[in-house]
Order: C-alpha cells, then structure tokens, then sequence
C-alpha cells in the first residue's frame, strides 16, 4: 500500500481471510494492491477508494482466488465480478526481482514488441541494470495495464533460473505477449 510494495500481509491459500482481518489491515488507507502467485507467475491489481470499498475488493479478490484454480480463470472471474478487463489497455513492461522490486529497481520496457526486435539491445541494457546485476532474487517480467478508472493491474511470468535471467525464458515472455497483442 502506498507504495510499500515490499512489505505486505499474506493470506495462504486455503486458508480464510476474515473482514476482521482485512480491516485491520486496510485501516484507513485509501490504495491496496492484491496479488495472487500461481506457481512462478502472478497477477496483481491495485485499486483505490475509501477504506470500506477497499476492503469489500481484497475480500472479493480472496474470494475470487479461492475459486480460481488457474491465473486465466482469476483473470476471467475478475474482469466478470470487479469489470476489471484484464490483458487490456497495456501501459509498460518492466523486467524486476520478485519481492524487492522497489529496491533492486526495475528495467522498463516501454514497448515489447520494439524490444523483441532489438532484443540484443535488450540484453546488453538488461545486463548493465542493477536488476540484471542483482543475484540474491527471482526475477519476472511484469506486464502493466491502466485501467483507466483508477485501477492497474499487472500479469508477471517468472524469468529466470534460479536467481539468474534465463535469457529464453525473457525471449519467450516477450513472444508470447507481442503474439497476443495484436
């Protein structure tokens, strides 16, 4: 929240997350981020409102979660129950280290097709960034869409070996969103 991504309350799957809890949590915030992991991949939205209708969408989103057994099936269920259109209105790309995403920082990438062309240059920008030096992470590319009603939300695939970029796993990302974007 408030851009405190790196620290957040876990709720674990199969476990029930009570409004109690979410209240505690939300407090009086006016932003709350929600992301669900689906194996190395993960999907994450970010709403903002008054704390009331903040804590009704985290309980909807762990609804929604509890009866989504793939992330296309949380996509689907999201964009029905919360008119979030999922995959639509793509911002930026950003290639970051899972769980210090604001720290290591992020190498964006403003245009994936443009970087599946170049994607030489990609990896010698890629290669210099601090996220490309980092060795202590995961790393994913995120995919990062605008709502344009004040929420974003964002599809993540995990991209690396270990705590290495797997420079086919980043060429396949890439391919994967330049094929289904157009």
């Amino acid at each position: 929240m408030n851009g405190n991504w790196e620290s957040a309350a876990i709720f674990k799957p199969g476990s029930f997350t009570t409004e109690r809890e979410v209240r505690e949590y939300i407090g009086d915030r006016r932003e709350v981020a929600c992301e669900a992991f689906f194996k190395d991949a993960f999907l994450g939205v970010r709403r903002q409102g008054d704390p009331e209708y903040l804590i009704s969408f985290v309980l909807g989103f762990a609804k929604a979660l509890e009866s989504s057994c793939s992330g296309s099936e949380l996509s689907e269920t999201l964009t029905k129950r919360f008119n979030i259109p999922v995959g639509v209105h793509f911002r930026f790309a950003e290639i970051g280290a899972v769980d210090a995403w604001k720290s290591v920082g992020p190498l964006n990438i403003p245009d994936p097709h443009v970087a599946l062309v170049g994607f030489d240059q990609l990896l010698r920008e890629l290669a210099q960034s601090s996220v490309g030096q980092e060795r202590h992470h995961a790393k994913a590319i995120e995919f990062a869409y605008d709502n344009q009603d004040g929420t974003t939300h964002w599809i993540a695939l995990p991209i690396s070996d270990g705590m290495t970029i797997n420079q086919s796993k980043l060429k396949t990302a890439l391919e994967v969103f330049c094929d289904q974007s157009f």
